[in-house]
Order: structure tokens, then C-alpha cells, then sequence
């Protein structure tokens, strides 16, 4: 075996030793470290381990070979197993020869070129050693981080690790899999801006041509890149055939813009916007906007759009803004834009900045409300605050715990009649004191409540004033009954007791009502408004939602609650039944009328698992009287996975079910999965929502299709079907979104997972 000598080897700035280097298998899976795993813990059964390039310091040269010659001039010539690294790259081959002067050679056979995240293999490179530019021919490549691999005629690098493919093909899928690729005439990889760009595309589908287009691009890590996003179809009977054509626009690392245009044969063309500005103190920006010129089924210009900012929750001082706007009510049921507003039927705008300490938090907020349905009546529309101030404060003491909160407004709302409220102002407040006294065995809490009241409103001409504190006293109390079993599991039997009084210094004004329902509302509303859901509710010191109103009650809320606590500290099951008994009569109501019952509903609730996968949940509330049922639901889940669960729902309301919902996942094998979902009314025997999809994922591939019928939740009556499908290239792109995002909407329980490998 010949070596260089050590004075010619610190000349030429190398060191030879002899080595024995294996080689790879030509262009076979093990050749581009891809390694065959068949655990089954991969879905492409095996995964790219690349080693790590091991350079040299600075631009030395680390050379080794079986034989090393110098031919005395200026060319260094290194046979069998020849191996060479400067930096972060390596070289490998049967045969290397360079100039010392330059740097420029030649590698014949088993070429092996490495940089990180990057191998290329060939028959034949000219190579500079020094500047680390190649030129490969009859090459195969991988980028190991995304997966991506491809052939070519040549392949050349740059100096500054940009790579140039001329007549390539190139597929995110696993060694020996042609599923899919890409055939172009020029493939650049630029690793420095994480971007991969095409000329002269085709996309080939088991090597037939199926698309054509001029350019294309596609990402090589995560970072975001500029570029067509893949198109999107779906069928519907609202919009007919749709197509959505997004560009992505990354205008800088903390801004970025998606400019959408969709094209819809039964309406038109709807040009969409959804731009992102994140602030130095890590405040996001975000403006959502989409523009229909001529609706050719309304036949009238119609647009949508939504801006917020919203700061990081995690500061001392938190600033929020909301801006909503519309053209009508039926907007988002119509078209499924990608605004998300809070109320179809009357938007809000508002800003506002909340300021907090360990103990407690202020602020203040200003909003107008903007009625877009007609359908709205006065005494429905919500009242704007102009502005309000807020603050809560709470202290917890090592005798006495205190809370206080409360709001001072200014309301106002545009209405057309002089019958309802147009404006007006109130404060409000809720103060508690309590003196929390427990032990291993129950607890004991007195308390004192206040609540002082000041508003006043103008109807038409006419001005009401309330002025009132109510005054309130609670006992709190609960014992704990605990017993082991024989297997460790912990039970556990609860009983709770709350003694409850308030009593006004007045009666208010039923006129002055800005944010707690009006009396003169329907008595389904008065009825919905005041019901008792949950064992939770029972205990509450005001029920009575908003800052309007604080009812008149002397009670006794009573509960009984057993649990069951397994030895790993899981709970198996939870049942707890509750009622309120009346000491007195009511007489500050939501309605304006007294209450004159003896009791309140009879409240159950209980949850099981019953098995590790097996969950039941029920919840029960009857009416007064206690014989009734008055709301209802009862709910089973069995879930094994994310991808496989069912979900069964009814509920009932006023001794009749009125919605029954099912939704089904189940993973089959593991490539496909079966979705479906659906929310049906028996007492109307209509749908109000549907969906039945498939999805399938493969090595380098998925696909989803999906059929959806939803009902227009404004009127209650029409509905829409709509087919939507969805086909994404691994490592490429994702050809329609519409099918994962309506299964998020319709699915409950549905996410769409991330890419499998």
C-alpha cells in the first residue's frame, strides 16, 4: 500500500492514511441510509438514518485511501476506497484525483458525495475539493430531514450547498415505492431558504402523467415559503362546482399573507384575504376578508370580514380588538368562508385592554353592535358598551377569603321603535366575605353578600332608575365519607348542604335590563335563561346571569354525591343528585311575576367508566313540581384511539328528544379510516347536520372524500349538500382542504392528524 509522505502531506495540506471504506449497494435503499423497519411502528416501513458528516477544522483537507500517489507536479491521485472531508463535506469513491493548486478533480466510480441532510450518489463527478462545487452525472439524491429523494441526468452543487437537478425526477416517497413523482426539466434544492423549486413539471402517478404546470414549488424543512398552494375542488348544491386557487405570500418572518380566490359557478368569483402580523411582544394581528361581486343567486355584492388583535395572555396588561363586518346574516351559512364570526346575525367590534396583578385585574372595553338580519327585532338587539370598566380583586387571608367584582357602563343600541330600552347606565357589584373552616372530614364556610345596584335606562321618552343593594348571608357545608376496599380503590360518599338568603332593599325597575333577559322577552327564553343544568347551579349566590338583576331567596340547596377512586387515582365513576328547597316565595324574577314554587328541579348527574375506553355520562333536571322531566342527556363514548371512537348524544327538553347526535371514527388497518357524523331533531324529523367520509393514507400519500349536508342555522329551514375531496402529496402539498376542514366542523372529536411516515 503506497502513502504519502509526510512532508508532501503537509504541503498539500492533507493527511493520507490507509483505510478500508465500505461501500454502498449502488442506488439500493441501504445506499441512501434507508434503513427497513417491519415493527410496524412506520408506516413506510423503515425510515433515513443519516450519519453525521465529520469535517476537518477551517479548509483543512482529512484524506484517506488504500493507495495515495503525488505526481511531483501538482496533481494528488488516491485509489480504492478513496475518502475525503473538508468542513461539512465528504467525498466518496473507488478513484480521486485533484489538482493541490486548485482543488480542481475528477471521482470515477461508487461516487458518494455527503453535506448535511444531503447524499448524492453517481458514477462519475468533477469535484473541487476546496470550494466543495460538484458536478454528477447519472446521480441519485436524498434530503434526509423531508424525505425527499430523486434521479438525474446531472446533479450540480454549488459551493454555498445549493444544488441544480437537469432531467430529474423527485418523490417524498420511501425507497422501491413509485406511488407518485416528479418529472421536470430543471429541480433546484436550496438549502439555505429551506425551498425546493421545478421548471417544466409533470406529475406522474405510477409513472402516468396526470398535471402539468410550467413551475412549481415545494418546501425542504419547515419553514414557510412563498408559492401556489395546491388547489382545491368540491361539488355543493348552494355553489355548485367551486375551485379555490390559494397563494401564500411569507413577506417577512413575522408577517405573511394568503391570497385566495375562489370561483363558484352558481355565484361567482369571491376574492379572499387572511393576513398575519406578529408583534415584537409576540401581539398577533389578523384580518380575514373575502369580497363577492354579484352574487348571482342574491344578486347583490356581498363581503365578509374580520380583524383582531390580540396580545400575548401572558403579560401583565393584555389588549384585545375585534372588528366584524357583513353584508347579511346568511353569509357564513351560504359560502363557509374562513372567518369564524361570534354572531351571524348581529357582530360585534370592540377594543379593549386588561391590566392584572397577583390578586387582582381592571380594565375597560368598547364595542358596537351591528344587526345584519333584518329578522332581529328591537327588544332582541344587543346593547353596545360605550365603554365599559371593569374589575375584580380577591383575597385570600389566613382567617377571611374576600372577592369582589363589578362593571361600570355605558349602553346604547340603534333601534326603530320607542318601546324598548335605547340607552342607559349601570353599576354593579358582587362583594363576598367568607371564613372557610375545614378538616379531613367536611368543611364548614359562613359568608356575608352584597350586592349593590345603580342603573338607569330611557325608553322612548321616559327615564327608570334602579337603585337597590341586595343583602345576603350563606352557610356552606359538606362532610366526606371515605372507605378503602379490599383492592385499593378509594370510595367515597358527600354530602353538601347550602343555607342561602338575599333580600333586596327594593324592587328594581323591570325596565332597566341591558345584559340579563327582558321580561317582556318569550317564556321559552325567561324559562331557558333561568333553568338549573347542573348540581354545580344549585350552589350558586345568584344564578341570575348579567349585572342587571339579583333575585329574592331564602333556600337550602342540598346535594349527595359518591365517587368512586380506583388505586392508580382514576376515577371510575361519579353520581350526584341535588335539589333546592324554597323557604319563601320569589319576587324578583326574570318574567316580573312571583315564584310561588316550594322547590327547585331535581338535578342528577353521573358519570362511569366503565371501562378503560368506555365512558357514560347522564345529566337530568326536572321541572319544579319534581315529577317532570324538563332537560335531559345521556351520553356514551367509547374511545380505543384519536383515530377510533364512537359517540352517541340524545337530549331531551320538555319531556321530548330534540336532538340525537352519532359520530363515528374507526381506523381500518392501517390505511383507511371511516368518518361519519350526524345531528338530527326527532320532534321536527329534520337534519341539522350530516357528514359521511373515507380517508386513506398510504407511505407517501393520503386522500379523504367527504359528503356533508348542513342546514342554514339562521332560518332553521334550507340546507345544502356539498362533496368535497382531498388529496394531499406527501412532503408536497395538499391538492383541497375543504374535507378536513368540514369534518372539523361537523365531526365531533375529529382532528385531522399529522402525516404518518
Amino acid at each position: 500500500m503506497n502513502h504519502l509522505t509526510l512532508t508532501r502531506c503537509l504541503a498539500l495540506g492533507l493527511v493520507a492514511t490507509s483505510a478500508s471504506i465500505a461501500h454502498g449497494d449502488g442506488q439500493s435503499a441501504a445506499a441512501t441510509d434507508w434503513v427497513i423497519d417491519t415493527s410496524g411502528t412506520y408506516l413506510c416501513q423503515g425510515y433515513y438514518s443519516p450519519p453525521l458528516v465529520e469535517g476537518s477544522v477551517g479548509d483543512d483537507l482529512n484524506a484517506e485511501a488504500e493507495n495515495t500517489d503525488y505526481d511531483g507536479s501538482d496533481r494528488v491521485i488516491l485509489t480504492g476506497n478513496a475518502f475525503i472531508t473538508r468542513n461539512d463535506f465528504q467525498l466518496e469513491a473507488d478513484r480521486v484525483s485533484f489538482l493541490n493548486s486548485t482543488g480542481d478533480g475528477d471521482a470515477d466510480g461508487n461516487v458518494k458525495i455527503r453535506r448535511p441532510n444531503t447524499l448524492l450518489i453517481g458514477d462519475t463527478a468533477s469535484v473541487n475539493v476546496r470550494t466543495n462545487a460538484f458536478d454528477l452525472k447519472n446521480s441519485s439524491f436524498v434530503t434526509h430531514q423531508n424525505r425527499l429523494r430523486g434521479e438525474s441526468d446531472f446533479a450540480i452543487g454549488a459551493p454555498n450547498g445549493d444544488i441544480r437537478v437537469v432531467n430529474g425526477t423527485i418523490t417524498f416517497c420511501a425507497p422501491g415505492v413509485n406511488s407518485w413523482d416528479l418529472q421536470a426539466d430543471q429541480i433546484y434544492l436550496n438549502q439555505s431558504s429551506g425551498r425546493g423549486w421545478a421548471n417544466d413539471v409533470i406529475v406522474r402517478v405510477k409513472e402516468i402523467p396526470v398535471f402539468y404546470t410550467p413551475a412549481l414549488g415545494f418546501p425542504l424543512d419547515d419553514r414557510r415559503l412563498t408559492g401556489f398552494l395546491f388547489p382545491s375542488y368540491s361539488l355543493g348544491s348552494t355553489s355548485g362546482t367551486e375551485i379555490v386557487t390559494p397563494f401564500y405570500w411569507n413577506l417577512a418572518p413575522n408577517y405573511d399573507l394568503l391570497i385566495q380566490p375562489r370561483f363558484m359557478t352558481a355565484r361567482g368569483t369571491a376574492i379572499g384575504l387572511h393576513g398575519r402580523y406578529l408583534f415584537e411582544d409576540f401581539s398577533l394581528f389578523e384580518a380575514k376578508t373575502e369580497q363577492l361581486p354579484d352574487d348571482k343567486v342574491t344578486g347583490t355584492d356581498r363581503h365578509i370580514s374580520q380583524l383582531t388583535l390580540a396580545s400575548d395572555p401572558s403579560k401583565a396588561v393584555i389588549w384585545n380588538m375585534t372588528y366584524e363586518d357583513a353584508s347579511d346574516g346568511t353569509y357564513q351559512d351560504d359560502l363557509n368562508n374562513f372567518a369564524d364570526l361570534s354572531d351571524k346575525q348581529q357582530l360585534t367590534s370592540s377594543i379593549g385592554a386588561t391590566v392584572r396583578g397577583d390578586t387582582w385585574s381592571a380594565g375597560w372595553i368598547a364595542d358596537r353592535v351591528d344587526v345584519v338580519d333584518s329578522t332581529v327585532t328591537d327588544s332582541n338587539t344587543k346593547f353596545s358598551r360605550q365603554p365599559q370598566l371593569y374589575w375584580s380583586w380577591s383575597d385570600y387571608g389566613d382567617v377571611f377569603n374576600t372577592y369582589i367584582n363589578g362593571d361600570i357602563t355605558e349602553f346604547t343600541r340603534d333601534i326603530s321603535s320607542n318601546s324598548s330600552a335605547s340607552e342607559g347606565r349601570r353599576f354593579y357589584s358582587d362583594i363576598k366575605t367568607e371564613i372557610p373552616f375545614s378538616a379531613s372530614y367536611g368543611s364548614v364556610t359562613p359568608a356575608i353578600l352584597a350586592f349593590p345596584r345603580w342603573g338607569e335606562s330611557k325608553v322612548g321618552t321616559d327615564t327608570f332608575e334602579n337603585s337597590y343593594v341586595t343583602y345576603g348571608a350563606s352557610l356552606d357545608s359538606s362532610l366526606n365519607f371515605e372507605k378503602f376496599g379490599s383492592n385499593g380503590a378509594l370510595y367515597e360518599l358527600i354530602p353538601r348542604a347550602k343555607l342561602l338568603i338575599r333580600e333586596p332593599s327594593k324592587n328594581p325597575s323591570d325596565q332597566v335590563r341591558f345584559d340579563t333577559i327582558a321580561t317582556t322577552a318569550d317564556a321559552d327564553d325567561i324559562a331557558e335563561a333561568q333553568r338549573i343544568d347542573t348540581a354545580s347551579e344549585l350552589f350558586l349566590d345568584n344564578p341570575i346571569s348579567g349585572g342587571d338583576l339579583v333575585g329574592d331567596t331564602r333556600e337550602i340547596a342540598l346535594s349527595l354525591t359518591s365517587r368512586g377512586v380506583n388505586a392508580n387515582g382514576i376515577e371510575t365513576y361519579r353520581v350526584t343528585a341535588g335539589r333546592t328547597i324554597f323557604l319563601q316565595d320569589r319576587g324578583v324574577t326574570l318574567s316580573g311575576n312571583a315564584d310561588t314554587t316550594d322547590q327547585g328541579p331535581l338535578v342528577i348527574e353521573s358519570t362511569a367508566r366503565l371501562a378503560e375506553s368506555l365512558h357514560w355520562n347522564t345529566r337530568f333536571s326536572s321541572v319544579a313540581d319534581g315529577e317532570t322531566m324538563d332537560t335531559a342527556t345521556n351520553e356514551v363514548k367509547y374511545k380505543t384511539s384519536e383515530t377510533d371512537y364512537v359517540t352517541q348524544r340524545i337530549v331531551w327538553d320538555n319531556d321530548a328528544a330534540t336532538r340525537t347526535d352519532l359520530y363515528i371514527s374507526n381506523q381500518i388497518g392501517q390505511d383507511w379510516r371511516f368518518l361519519a357524523g350526524t345531528q338530527w331533531e326527532p320532534n321536527t324529523e329534520q337534519r341539522v347536520n350530516q357528514v359521511v367520509g373515507i380517508e386513506y393514507e398510504s407511505c407517501c400519500w393520503r386522500a379523504a372524500v367527504v359528503h356533508a349536508y348542513e342546514r342554514d342555522q339562521v332560518t332553521s329551514t334550507n340546507g345544502g349538500h356539498s362533496v368535497k375531496l382531498q388529496v394531499e402529496l406527501k412532503g408536497l402539498g395538499v391538492l383541497g382542504r375543504g374535507a378536513s376542514s368540514i369534518m372539523e366542523r361537523l365531526l365531533e372529536g375529529y382532528e385531522l392528524s399529522e402525516a404518518r411516515y
